[in-house]
């Protein structure tokens, strides 16, 4: 008898990455490849959030998009460390209640599929740092 885990979820993953690509791919769909800033959640790719100006506004339309998603976890892709930068997203973000985990996409990556699976909902705020 052979036993393995299975994803029961028909949302969006991520197959692989590097360096300034995402690789993903929804159930019976074709995979994309995803090179820009954007937003990953397990029902897709959204463009609406301005990463950049996040910490420079005090935020409250960046931050309601953010909540609009209405995720268990907001996760963001730093491959810099703690810069002031993201100390000031952090802070921004938890005025509101939103606790932001900063981490490299390879991390990144891993951890919201791990979420995926847990059935959780996950989004990823990706910066590539062109």
């Amino acid at each position: 008898m052979k036993i393995s885990q299975e994803a029961v979820t028909d949302a969006l993953v991520i197959k692989s990455y590097g360096d300034g690509f995402l690789l993903i791919q929804a159930p019976n769909k074709t995979p994309q490849q995803i090179t820009h800033d954007c937003v990953l959640s397990p029902e897709g790719v959204s463009d609406a959030l301005d990463l950049q100006t996040l910490a420079e506004q005090s935020g409250d339309s960046q931050i309601e998009t953010i909540k609009s998603f209405n995720a268990d976890v907001v996760i963001m892709v730093n491959n810099e460390g703690i810069t002031p930068t993201i100390l000031q997203i952090t802070g921004n973000l938890a005025r509101y209640g939103i606790s932001l985990e900063t981490m490299s996409l390879g991390a990144a990556c891993r951890t919201y599929n791990l979420l995926l699976n847990e059935g959780r909902k996950p989004i990823v705020l990706i910066y590539f740092y062109n």
